[in-house]
Order: structure tokens, then sequence, then C-alpha cells
């Protein structure tokens, strides 16, 4: 199927087509009688469609995108998690997910991952429409959705095309999100919402433990709404759910005797990570992440917009959403600014708070205007534009993901993975230290030790010790037939040899000198191959 797509950097007639879509989907949006089904059939073509380029697109984004596949393409062989994969701050829904576009691709290639970002969109985008329209009517759930789904299906930049650890989490965010919109989804004698809501609860910090303050907001939300109702049953369905749940996880881990390794790599350390400095110290990133991100002005702008149609009508807000919503943005910007390091990728945090606001402030507005829909819709396409010419000034091109049949959609192989390519065999473990999980994807191998990308079993931190002693364990039980010091220019934050290289580690020295053999050093990087592997066996 990839074959019949080509996209150079000019592909003019694909854009115009897709903007076109948008121009089609705008008119849908504004009609006097809006069909909610052909709007939100349009916009997940229009999604689809504009994010082909980056689907077709086979090489890395961004560094989690090789770190996450990886650990899918190891869960495939061994899936208990904090034993063959410890993604760090990523939670294990993230890697876990990937098998299902691993499943549509047949392979762990960077295409999969860029497919799976698409398909939580997407999923995302629906859930977040859908609870606008329960909350707010068709015509603001369009009005508000449409910019939004111009930023998903449009943006070209790196740190929102790419599949990053913040999807997961926000995917199930929309989706405790709707449940809170639909009608009666606290009714008496119905406990069916609030038995998914307690599974949905606990889900959410298992896709990115850094979500948890949004949940907070989803919690102080649902009890709120079961204190104004004043009956307490659906909430005992919900922290029964919840609980019944937990317990499950909690017998599946320690039955596979990684109970203590999530306590302490998933809660413990990952509570002692970030760049130093206090939360408010912290907040001064923000800024910073949004200068880098001009696309987000389609998520901020109905906010702005609605603010203006709203002036003035503050008595007739929603006023249990708004002040969700409110508190969702809140918590979202501690999400974002929690761990110091400024990601842009991050800002996916507050997607679904800021659009919610806009849509409790063009809530209250009683009768909308065609002037007023036109301003939004018209403003949202407008924008679009202007930034397709503001991206085009800077950057001279139109589309960042070129790629061919045969370029750039190929499987991607460097004279490393070349070079590694050659000593494997069925059933072989990789490890690579240093920050280069590229190599993992190249030779489609899985991970030997649980850490793919070995920064804290190198940089010099309280729990360092920790970390080495698991990795020497994991070592010893896989017993990788290839070991790969990365250390150096190809490397990604770990580029000091004489402070980072494997000789730093001294137990993974004396353990590679006695086990290991140095077969060769390709641009760099040392490749060391298991010393009863005969030549034979080797060639």
């Amino acid at each position: 199927m990839s074959s019949l797509f080509t996209f150079n950097q000019f592909p003019f007639l694909f854009f115009l087509l897709g903007y076109g879509l948008a121009a089609v989907l705008g008119l849908v949006t504004f009609k006097p009688k809006p069909s909610y089904a052909l709007f939100l059939s349009l916009a997940l073509l229009l999604l689809a469609y504009m994010r082909l380029p980056v689907i077709f697109y086979n090489r890395e984004l961004n560094v989690d995108e090789g770190q996450m596949l990886t650990q899918a393409m190891t869960l495939l062989k061994d899936p208990v998690y904090w034993r063959s994969v410890d993604g760090t701050t990523g939670g294990p829904l993230g890697s876990y997910f990937l098998l299902i576009p691993a499943l549509l691709t047949g392979n762990f290639s960077y295409m999969t991952g860029h497919l799976g970002a698409v398909l939580l969109l997407g999923i995302t985008f629906v859930f977040l429409s859908l609870a606008i329209k329960n909350w707010f009517g068709t015509r603001v759930s369009q009005l508000i959705s449409y910019p939004v789904l111009l930023f998903y299906a449009f943006t070209q930049l790196g740190d929102f095309v790419h599949y990053s650890s913040e999807l997961v989490p926000v995917t199930l965010l929309s989706s405790i999100v709707y449940l809170f919109s639909t009608p009666g989804f606290l009714a008496r004698g119905t406990y069916r919402t609030s038995i998914l809501l307690g599974i949905l609860f606990l889900a959410m910090p298992f896709g990115k433990i850094q979500s948890l303050p949004l949940l907070a907001a989803c919690l102080g939300y649902y009890l709120y709404s079961v204190y104004i109702r004043n009956d307490f049953r659906p909430f005992v369905a919900c922290v029964v759910s919840g609980l019944s749940a937990l317990l499950v996880l909690v017998l599946v881990l320690w039955v596979n005797g990684v109970l203590d390794d999530f306590l302490f790599y998933y809660i413990h350390a990952n509570f002692n990570y970030g760049e130093g400095g206090s939360w408010a110290q912290n907040l001064l990133h923000l800024p910073a992440q949004f200068s880098v991100a001009l696309d987000y002005s389609l998520v901020l702008l109905p906010l702005i917009l609605s603010a203006v149609l709203a002036a003035f009508r503050w008595g007739t807000l929603k006023k249990d959403v708004f002040f969700f919503s409110l508190a969702l943005l809140i918590m979202g910007i501690l999400a974002v600014s929690r761990t110091g390091t400024g990601y842009t990728h991050y800002l996916f945090f507050l997607v679904i708070p800021f659009t919610l606001l806009s849509a409790s402030l063009l809530g209250a507005v009683s009768s909308l205007s065609w002037v007023s829909s036109l301003t939004l819709t018209g403003a949202s396409l407008a924008c679009l534009v202007g930034l397709m010419l503001v991206h085009y000034k800077k950057d001279h091109t139109l589309n960042y993901y070129v790629s061919t049949p045969t370029y750039n959609r190929t499987f991607p192989i460097s004279p490393v993975g070349a070079a590694i390519d050659q000593y494997k065999q069925a059933g072989d473990y990789l490890v690579v230290w240093g920050w280069n999980c590229q190599y993992y994807i190249e030779t489609q191998l899985p991970q030997g030790v649980a850490e793919n990308h070995t920064i804290r079993s190198s940089f010099e931190h309280p729990l360092r010790e920790t970390y080495r002693k698991r990795f020497m364990e994991n070592m010893q039980r896989n017993r990788p037939a290839v070991v790969v010091d990365a250390v150096g220019k190809n490397s990604y934050w770990m580029q000091d040899p004489a402070t980072q290289s494997y000789e730093s580690f001294p137990e993974l020295k004396a353990y590679l000198e006695r086990q290991y053999v140095l077969v060769e050093t390709v641009d760099g990087v040392r490749i060391f191959v298991r010393a009863d592997r005969s030549p034979k066996q080797l060639g």
C-alpha cells in the first residue's frame, strides 16, 4: 500500500486536497443545522489523510519512539513489565498499545509508532468532541472541536506527530471526560459508568505517572458530582471497581516477582525524577514551550474568541463544567511543569483542558449568531493558512516528511545496525550501553536489560547503584548475544566516552572482559559478541 504514496517537499496536489477538505469541514461546522455524524466522519478522514506523510516516514522523529517501540518488541517476547522492560517515566500502557499497530504493519518500525499516534489522536478527538456535544450541544462541539482537529491534522512539529508517552494518558483522560458528560452518568440504580470509571481512574497513571495531577482533578469532579446528588452508591461501585482492578494488578505483579520493582522503579524513582527546583521555578519553562510550538495557537484561538463572545454572560455558564475545566487546566500546568525539563510534547496534557474551557465559555452564549459561527470557523482556517505561510517562509518547504517507496520508507539501517545484524541469531537479545534505541529497531532485536536507554545506570544520582545492580542481574539472566557501547557522537545525552562509556561501570567492564569479545568498532561504536559464539556461528 505504501507504494501508492509519494511525498516530496512540495506535494501541492496533496496539500490542496487537504486544505480543501478542511474548508469543506469548516462549511459543515458552519451549517445552520449541523450534521454531527458527517462532521465526525470528515474530521477523522482529514486527520488520517493529512498524517499520511508522517505515517509513511519510516525514520525516528524523537528518541522516545525508539525507546517505546523497543519496549513493545521486547514485551512480545517477555510480556512482564518491570522484568523485561522499564520505561522509566513512561508507563506500561504506552508500550503495550504499540502491539496493536504492530499487528497492522507486521513489524516494529517507526511507521508502526506513527500509525499508533494517529490512532490515539483519533480516539481522543472522538471522545472529546462527544463530551462537548453532550454538555453543550452539536453546534458548540463542532465549532470548538474544529480548530483542535486542524491542529492534530496539520501540525508537522516533531514533538506533536511522534509517538509519545503522553498520548495514552491523554486518550484515557478523554474517555473519562466523555463518561462524565454522558446523560445520567450518576443516575440512581445505574452503576455501569462508575464501575468503568473506577478502572479508568486506576489505568491513567499507568499511561504516565506524570498525569496524576490531571487524575486528581477528575477525581475531584467525580466526588463533587456524587456529593451534590446525595447518592453514594455509585461512588461505592467506583471504589470497589478500582480496588478490584488494583488487587488483580498487585497479584499479577506479585506472582511474576516484580511487585517490589514496580514500587521502587515506577513510584519511588519517578517521584524523584526531574531537573531540580521547585514547581514555581519550573513554571518558568512554560513560555519557552509555547514559543516553539506556534501550531498550538490553533488550540488557544477558540479560548480567546469564546472568552470575547461570552463576555458579561457569566451567569449563564454551566458552572460545574467550567470549574472542572479550570481545575484540569491548573493541574495540567502542574503536570507539564513537574519535571522542569520543558519538553514541548508535554503540552498534549493541556489540549483537553483548554478545549473544555473554550466550550464552557462558548456554551454560555445562548444563541450563536451566524456571524459568531463564521468568526470561529473563519479565524481557525485563517490561522491554519497563516501558520503554513510562516513555516514556509522559515523552512522553504511544505512537507517536512519526504518519502518515496525507496527513500525514508524502507527499513532504516545504519552502518552500526548492519554490523550488529551479521552477529545475531533467532531468539537473541541486544544490549546498548548509551541512548541509541535505534539499533534495537534496525536489528529488530529485543532489549536484554530493563532500561534500554541507560542514563539512570550511568549518570550520578542517589539511586544509581540500585539501577546498576538490576542491570547486571538482567545481563546474567538474559545473556545478550551482542552488547554495544554507543557512547559518543551518535548517542543522545551520553556523548562523553571518558566519563560515560561502559568502562565507567566497573562491574559491567569486568563482566564484558570475562564473557564477551570486542569484534569491531563502527563509527565510534564498539560491538561486543558473547564469547561462547564460535566463528562459524558468528558467520
